[in-house]
């Protein structure tokens, strides 16, 4: 009797292989080069469209832990409200979500452009559009895209936000309709014509912490934000203009008043309110697009299926807790400064330079606690009516922190971090040095891994699971970052690690997927000189 053949894995399984297990085979099928006249743009740039120089984003926004329901608990005279999303809150909004933040200067700066979010190779390929759902001083009603390098609106379409594009993000339905949408896109190209498939790893991260950077700043300005990943991508993409092919959305945003006292006003058209868009953009790239057909065949399969409106189960996301650990060290706020300025550290969050060798000091408990205290607070998102816990699981294995011994530690959502045995874990340490020589993890003050579960994610979102699982990664991600640099510590984000060793540091099985690897410690001086950007 012959065996009946097995099945084929599903398209976005055989991606999770191909960007992880196999990454060295899909690395020596070849990439791209760069430094040359056909790089991308860094910057998407329209032309013959209405543009809207912003103001000047102000300096201060609001503390960074705003966004978080447990710092808002901890002090609830204090959160900030916005009834309003005028052009100065956008302004706000725009800059320290994705904008530039410093700018490295001098003969060797191969990648001078630095914005408020890490990016491979600053390559920066998210893209953001904003569509207004009623006019304010100096800013009509419109969809929008942000141009970051020169602080601008290019206008796209005129009028509020249609009921069409609600319906087709989920944000229709609720008793205060936003005051505005956020789509972030990813522009593939500016990243896939030097690393092909594996750019939509990269894309996917990216989008990731730019949510996160719009989550953190949203709350500092004393605004709501809830994140959206079913909605129906064909409606959105030609709302906003793209192809779906070259640029695709990866997530919505919607913005509200925190504590809404009504509707906003709307200034949407009643008539046909997405007529096809054919904006042009300079393009100076023209890298047959065949080249990186995995990433494209993966993302149409993401929107071409149907996502179901159940609520999400995000126990079926975690690993569960080893049974018999010790007593958990508790993370509070009882040291934690009073106020933390998030526009102070996104100006200060930087990846520890090119080459990132630690200083050999010991990181103060409180520094720790500050970094990871809010790393796991739920995300507002579509994934349930109430706020979920990120889809992720958090190990740090801890080098060198004030009272805590060196060793792994589990991230607990209480939050706390619970020691988990790992006797071989310097094996990993090294592993991490060889793989990625420019960042010396021996040095580092301690090391994050976030891991997914991505048989979880293909049940429950199909091939849209990649993008998501990396996305909500990607925003606990931002958070440490941010909340590092607020620290004084350094946070280097890297791929370069052997997925099998992290599993069995942590404990996993083959299903988890360590997506996240971030390097913590104290960055030395170095010739690199990167000024902020001054208003």
């Amino acid at each position: 009797m012959a065996d009946t053949p097995t099945a084929a894995p599903p398209l976005s399984l055989r991606f999770w292989q191909r960007t992880f297990e196999d990454v060295r085979e899909l690395f020596a099928e070849g990439q791209g080069e760069e430094g040359g006249p056909e790089d991308p743009l860094p910057t998407k740039t329209y032309r013959g469209l209405p543009r809207h120089p912003l103001s000047a984003p102000a300096r201060a926004i609001g503390d960074a832990r705003w966004s978080f329901a447990g710092h808002r608990r901890a002090h609830p005279a204090g959160p900030p409200r916005r009834d309003t999303l005028d052009e100065p809150a956008v302004s706000a909004l725009l800059h320290h979500a994705y904008g530039l933040a410093r700018i490295e200067l001098g003969p060797h700066a191969v990648w001078p452009h630095h914005r408020t979010v890490a990016s491979a190779r600053c390559f920066y390929p998210v893209e953001l559009y904003l569509w207004t759902a009623a006019a304010s001083p100096g800013l009509p009603a419109g969809c929008y895209h942000y141009d970051p390098a020169h602080h601008a609106l290019t206008r796209l379409r005129e009028g509020g936000i249609p009921e069409t594009l609600r319906t087709a993000t989920g944000t229709g339905t609720t008793a205060a309709p936003p005051h505005a949408l956020l789509v972030v896109a990813v522009h593939f190209r500016k990243a896939a014509f030097r690393y092909r498939d594996y750019a939509y790893r990269l894309c996917a991260q990216e989008a990731g912490m730019t949510v996160g950077n719009l989550l953190m700043a949203a709350g500092a300005l004393g605004l709501g934000a809830r994140v959206h990943h079913r909605f129906d991508a064909d409606v959105v993409h030609r709302a906003v203009g793209v192809d779906g092919d070259e640029e695709a959305a990866f997530a919505v945003v919607d913005l509200s008043a925190r504590h809404p006292v009504g509707a906003p006003p709307a200034d949407a058209d009643d008539g046909d309110p997405l007529p096809a868009l054919e904006p042009h953009h300079v393009r100076r790239n023209r890298t047959d697009s065949r080249l990186w057909a995995g990433l494209r065949a993966l993302d149409r399969a993401a929107r071409g299926e149907p996502v179901s409106s159940a609520p999400v189960d995000e126990e079926a996301f975690h690993v569960p807790a080893p049974a018999g650990c010790p007593a958990p060290v508790p993370l509070d706020d009882a040291a934690a400064p009073a106020h933390v300025e998030l526009a102070d550290a996104l100006r200060a969050r930087d990846s520890g330079g090119r080459m990132f060798l630690p200083q050999p000091c010991e990181l103060p408990f409180d520094g720790m606690q500050l970094l990871l205290r809010h790393a796991l607070e739920p995300v507002p998102s579509d994934h349930a009516p109430a706020a979920l816990r990120p889809l992720v699981d958090c190990h740090v294995l801890v080098l060198g922190v004030a009272g805590l011994p060196a060793g792994l530690y589990r991230m607990d959502p209480s939050p706390a971090l619970v020691a988990q045995p790992a006797p071989d874990w310097p094996a990993v340490v090294s592993m991490l040095c060889e793989r990625t020589p420019s960042v010396n993890a021996a040095k580092a003050n301690a090391i994050v891994f976030l891991s997914v579960d991505r048989q979880a994610g293909e049940r429950w979102f199909g091939a849209r699971g990649y993008r998501v699982l990396h996305q909500e990664a990607g925003v606990v991600a931002q958070r440490i970052s941010v909340l590092a640099a607020a620290a004084g510590v350094s946070a280097r984000v890297t791929n370069g690690y052997d997925d099998a060793d992290v599993r069995t540091l942590t404990g996993a099985d083959r299903d988890v997927v360590p997506v996240f690897t971030l390097v913590l410690g104290r960055r030395r001086p170095t010739a690199q000189y990167e000024p902020p950007l001054i208003w």
